[in-house]
């Protein structure tokens, strides 16, 4: 599933990819995955200008020329791939297909419960998955002291509030296992236990592993909009590396379960110590 290194790298290539396009028309292939119908998308969305392209959690949003915002989302994983005007594409696997004045065409594929929204002017707020985001970890005002706040008086396990999207949105399973190994944190430790250097610890790491995600173009499996690989795979520190040293002091990677999924941790540098 894409997370917001991922999406911030898709949304970067097609804000140089596609900004200014004017859509002559699109294709909906899978009527489910639109917030509206597929006559009144079209009617709405034909004749639209791209006029940019920005991150908020796991969306990519899109700005168009009537206010309105086209809201992408991936779901458990896909493709949104720039394509020249010669290109056919299939049918059965592209989503929705977008084509532009120009020639160019927007291939989307989703393998599951993936979102192609356009979202009224000013309704961003109401919106029923977008309107409920919580915090961006990269943004200015995301500082040590607003996570503080955020987790002041958790009592739960602090992995589960980093992948809440209500709290901070855009942290998912991949990235998460690296920010508590940065912070040197235990993912079933109480959120209410962090002292200020382990709020600063976990603060710091949030913006480095996210930062370095975008860094390297994303995560392992995820594209830009003209296909290029993500490379952060070649970069997990503990992440799906069960067994093999720790960077930091070479003990072997543990599995572990946390709830219904699973985490990486190097029981050394991450003790429950709480």
């Amino acid at each position: 599933m894409p997370e917001l290194p991922d999406i911030v790298v898709l949304a970067r290539s097609m804000d140089e990819a596609l900004c200014g396009k004017t859509i002559a028309d699109v294709t909906v292939n899978q009527p489910k995955c639109l917030n509206l119908s597929p006559e009144a998308f079209r009617e709405q969305i034909i004749g639209r200008r791209l006029d940019g392209f920005r991150q908020r959690g796991k969306w990519v949003l899109v700005d168009l020329d009537d206010g309105a915002t086209l809201a992408l989302n991936q779901g458990m994983g896909g493709e949104v791939v720039i394509h020249s005007r010669g290109k056919t594409p299939d049918l059965n696997r592209e989503r929705v297909v977008f084509r532009f004045e120009d020639g160019d065409q927007l291939w989307i594929h989703h393998w599951w419960f993936g979102h192609v929204h356009l979202v009224a002017p000013g309704a961003l707020d109401s919106h029923p998955q977008i309107g409920v985001l919580g915090a961006e970890p990269l943004a200015e005002d995301f500082t040590a002291i607003r996570l503080a706040e955020m987790l002041r008086g958790k009592r739960g396990r602090l992995r589960s509030y980093l992948l809440d999207q209500r709290v901070i949105a855009g942290i998912g399973n991949v990235y998460v296992q690296d920010i508590l190994w940065h912070a040197r944190l235990h993912p079933t430790r109480k959120a209410n236990t962090l002292d200020a250097a382990a709020i600063e610890r976990l603060h710091g790491a949030i913006r480095h592993v996210l930062g370095e995600g975008v860094r390297w173009g994303g995560g392992y499996g995820e594209k830009d909009v003209y296909g290029n690989a993500g490379r952060y795979g070649e970069h997990l520190q503990v992440g799906y590396r069960a067994g093999e040293p720790c960077p930091a002091c070479r003990t072997p990677v543990e599995e572990i379960r946390v709830g219904q999924t699973t985490s990486y941790i190097c029981p050394q540098c991450q003790p429950l110590s709480h």
